[in-house]
C-alpha cells in the first residue's frame, strides 16, 4: 500500500460513498491540484479545509467524472487496508453529510455558514450554533455453542447475512439498547454483553460501536417487518457476509482477539 500526501495534507474527493483514488492497484490519494482542477471546473457540491486535521476534502455531483488517471473506489477499502488516512477521510465524509443537512436554521429559517471558531455552522439571522450530528448504533454478535447468529435483511444488503444491529434510543444505555435489538429482531433474550469496539461509519453519520453476546434463552423468532431470515452458523460453515472494512466482518471472523480493530 503506498499513500499520497502533499504539503497540505490529504486530498479526500467524495462521489457518494465513493474516494478518489489513482488508478492503480494502491491506494494512492489525489494530489491537491486534483482538488483544484475539481473547483476550477465547478464539479464539486461542497467542500471544505481543516488546517488542524491537515486535509482538504470535495463532495463531487452525481454527473461529475472523475479526472483522468483516476477511480472510484469504496471508502470501506480505506478502512480494509488499514490506510493511515482512514480515520480523516470518515471525519471528512461524515461533516460533508453533515454540511448538506445542516443549510438552514430550524429556529427561523436562515442560512447557515461555517463559524470561524469551531466546527459548526451558525445561522446568520438568529446567531443559533449547529454542531455536527452523530447517531450511535450497537452491532452485535451472538454466540450459542460453537454457532454465530447472522441475519439476513430485507430492506439492505439483502445478499449477505450480517450481526443485528440497531440505533440507541433515548432513555437507555448501550447494554439496554443491545438486548432490545435483538429481542425485537430476533426473539431471544441473552447474557454477557461485552463491549469490544467501536468505529465511525459515515453512511451518512454512524458511529458504530460492537458487542458480542451470549444466547441466554428463546426461540428465533424473525421480526417480520425487517429480517428476511435469521440463522445460526458455524464459522467454517459461513454464508455471504459483508465485505472487509467493517466491524461486522472482524466480529463475524473473530479478528479482533488477534489484531487491532482498526
Amino acid at each position: 500500500m503506498t499513500t499520497q500526501e502533499n504539503q497540505n495534507g490529504y486530498t479526500f474527493i467524495f462521489r457518494g460513498n465513493h474516494i478518489l483514488v489513482a488508478d492503480t492497484n494502491e491506494l494512492i490519494l489525489p494530489d491537491a491540484d486534483a482538488g483544484q482542477k475539481c473547483l476550477e471546473y465547478q464539479l464539486a457540491s461542497d467542500w471544505f479545509s481543516e488546517p488542524d486535521y491537515q486535509y482538504t476534502a470535495l463532495l463531487l455531483e452525481d454527473s461529475a467524472p472523475e479526472p483522468a488517471g483516476y477511480v472510484w473506489a469504496p471508502l470501506r477499502a480505506l478502512f480494509a487496508e488499514q490506510h493511515p488516512a482512514s480515520a480523516c477521510a470518515s471525519r471528512a465524509l461524515g461533516l460533508l453529510n453533515w454540511r448538506t443537512k445542516a443549510r438552514f436554521c430550524s429556529k427561523c429559517g436562515g442560512p447557515l455558514h461555517d463559524d470561524p471558531a469551531e466546527t459548526a455552522r451558525t445561522c446568520i439571522l438568529c446567531g443559533r450554533t449547529y454542531f455536527p450530528s452523530l447517531s450511535p448504533a450497537m452491532i452485535v454478535l451472538v454466540s450459542k455453542d460453537d454457532k454465530i447468529l447472522l441475519a439476513r435483511h430485507k430492506q439492505r444488503n439483502t445478499d449477505i447475512f450480517t450481526c443485528l444491529a440497531g440505533y440507541v434510543e433515548h432513555g437507555e444505555n448501550l447494554e439496554q439498547c443491545v438486548a432490545r435489538e435483538v429481542r425485537e429482531e430476533a426473539g431471544i433474550k441473552i447474557a454477557n454483553i461485552t463491549y469490544v469496539a467501536s468505529q465511525s461509519w459515515p453512511f451518512p453519520d454512524q458511529l458504530m460501536l460492537a458487542f458480542t453476546a451470549d444466547w441466554k434463552s428463546g426461540e428465533l423468532v424473525p421480526e417480520a417487518s425487517e429480517i428476511q431470515e435469521l440463522c445460526w452458523f458455524s464459522r467454517d460453515k459461513l454464508p455471504s457476509i459483508p465485505k472487509k472494512g467493517s466491524v461486522a466482518y472482524k466480529l463475524i471472523m473473530n479478528e479482533f482477539k488477534n489484531a487491532p480493530l482498526f
